[in-house]
């Protein structure tokens, strides 16, 4: 069975670190929409087990918990998040993880070191994606996976987020997903599996609001 972000786990995990949404997960009306995001690109692995993973950009730590399903050997590196607080609240789930602080375009890990690395909503930050692409190429080995998430940059998100207090978010997000998506391929990985996420969920007028992909390392 996939492993799935769920809501018990998310209301025990607190704020880390300033670009921490954590809080937007539980709330009655988006949290179904923040977790669900995740979890489509989680249904993607499946039950296949993974010898060593990491999540770029942990933030509280709770994606770790549903990635603990597929691998004993967790690792995660954040700019922002205090790797002790995280550690603290994975420790009541019987997660261990190795957390660092440290940043996407110089991983702080060898070659080959993952057979999976996981990233949710952290590439529409970054103005250099082709760069971090690489470094998340350099650290899986041949034939690993990387599950990556991002939302979409519409006007239907730019409602959204300000429906629920968050103003200018277009100048946060400076990387879209088609941007992404164009450059896969030239980054050296191929596209396994994709999904988007879409308002309404189901139906043929959907628009899109987040996507998510499994890649696989040539």
């Amino acid at each position: 069975m996939a492993p799935q972000l769920t809501l018990d786990v998310i209301r025990r995990f607190p704020k880390n670190g300033p670009t921490d949404p954590i809080a937007y997960y539980s709330r009655p009306l988006t949290g179904w929409l923040f977790r669900e995001r995740i979890n489509i690109g989680l249904r993607f692995l499946g039950a296949r087990r993974y010898k060593r993973a990491l999540e770029v950009g942990y933030g509280s730590g709770a994606v770790l918990v549903a990635l603990s399903e597929v691998s004993s050997d967790l690792h995660g590196v954040d700019l922002d998040a205090d790797p002790a607080l995280a550690t603290r609240t994975l420790d009541v789930f019987g997660v261990k993880a190795h957390l660092r602080q440290g940043n996407v375009y110089a991983l702080p890990y060898p070659d080959a070191h993952f057979d999976l690395v996981a990233s949710f909503s952290m590439f529409e930050h970054l103005s250099e994606f082709e760069r971090a692409l690489g470094e998340v190429h350099r650290v899986l080995e041949p034939g690993g996976h990387f599950v990556l998430g991002m939302p979409a940059v519409n006007k239907l998100m730019e409602a959204g987020f300000l429906a629920i207090g968050f103003k200018g978010i277009n100048d946060h997000h400076v990387t879209t997903p088609q941007q992404v998506a164009a450059r896969i391929e030239h980054c050296g990985f191929r596209v396994a599996r994709s999904a988007r996420l879409t308002l309404p969920p189901v139906g043929p007028v959907g628009v899109p609001v987040y996507y998510d992909w499994l890649l696989e390392r040539r």
